[in-house]
């Protein structure tokens, strides 16, 4: 892989985890980032300007794949190619209209509730981008119609299955199958509701999961944004006294021990990291012309706000996380409390 296709991949799960945010919560802090927002983070991941604009090209090819497949009715093709230019794009015209019909034509084929799903998801989707576009409003008409129509079939079963059984059972034997057939009926009732409900909560631990999993990304997005200036405090010093080359050691060496960690230890590490930059700051005020540091200085306590910010953040999507693992523990042993973010 090329160092523009690693460039893409690693821009596209950042995206993701950024509009996935925003897309449950619209605070100031969480909305969804603009184009121009977008490339804005590429560039800070080191995308250049021709290899963003090559991205926007390679979206626009993904789309008009997308809708080649979907005329030529190949609907799985459709959406591999539709979801390759969503990746890069979130905000691409038509391209959700386009995954939503493919996903509505694949259940119209499979009857599959989670196609179903999907094709619901994208066609509303779409219409955030644009309100007034009729193919995802023809989508969501076709599903709610649809779904009704299925609906009715299968009432219509049901009902003739109640006539024939009724029909089967006369006289002394009507009145002990109705019995039987009735607390059979509220044990059933009585499954479903437990599975109903099994099935609500481990969705509430998947959600929680991939929250911590978003938050804990945008946490490492503005740590990296702060470390990305540590080199230029340093920089800002004409000379180089002793304890100044220590402490650019050490930084740097913790640095290498976070990058191999991971848990509880890596937020340790972090934090230690935390306290050599306080340390590193105070030194560069000490040995460094005011005028030329304080610009620097301001950049990175604004980048240390904006970590405490995502840190809090996350702790509040673990806390929530936490507290279902352990009141579904019994039923649910495979998933694990999370660690905090300690505060410094």
């Amino acid at each position: 892989m090329n160092e523009m296709d690693q460039n893409e991949a690693r821009l596209k799960a950042q995206i993701k985890a950024i509009v996935d945010a925003g897309e449950t919560d619209h605070t100031i802090a969480e909305r969804p980032l603009t184009l121009d927002e977008l490339k804005e983070l590429a560039i800070s991941m080191g995308v250049t300007e021709e290899g963003w604009q090559g991205m926007l090209v390679n979206a626009q090819k993904h789309l008009k794949l997308a809708d080649d497949h979907l005329k030529a009715r190949n609907y799985k093709d459709a959406v591999i190619e539709g979801e390759q230019a969503v990746a890069i794009n979130p905000y691409l015209s038509n391209c959700n209209a386009i995954l939503a019909k493919a996903y509505m034509m694949m259940w119209l084929e499979d009857h599959n509730p989670e196609t179903r799903s999907k094709a619901e998801y994208y066609a509303r989707k779409e219409l955030v981008v644009d309100p007034r576009d009729q193919q995802a409003v023809m989508v969501l008409s076709t599903l709610n119609k649809k779904a009704s129509v299925m609906e009715k079939d299968t009432t219509a079963r049901k009902r003739m299955l109640y006539i024939v059984i009724g029909a089967l059972v006369l006289g002394i034997i009507l009145i002990f199958f109705l019995v039987s057939w009735k607390n059979s009926a509220l044990e059933k009732d009585q499954i479903e509701q437990n599975n109903t409900e099994l099935k609500l909560i481990r969705d509430q631990l998947i959600e929680a999961e991939e929250d911590v999993a978003s938050k804990l990304d945008l946490v490492q997005v503005a740590i990296d944004q702060r470390n990305s200036m540590i080199p230029d405090l340093f920089k800002a010093v004409q000379t180089s006294p002793a304890e100044m080359v220590v402490l650019d050691s050490t930084i740097k060496a913790l640095q290498t021990e976070i990058a191999a960690s991971s848990g509880e230890e890596k937020f340790r590490l972090e934090n230690s990291l935390d306290a050599k930059v306080d340390q590193a700051k105070d030194l560069v005020k000490q040995y460094g012309e005011a005028s030329a540091v304080e610009k620097l200085l301001i950049q990175i306590e604004g980048s240390e706000n904006r970590i405490a910010f995502e840190k809090k953040n996350y702790n509040d999507a673990v806390k929530n996380y936490n507290i279902l693992v352990k009141k579904n523990k019994e039923q649910f042993p495979e998933y694990e409390v999370k660690p905090y973010y300690n505060e410094k």
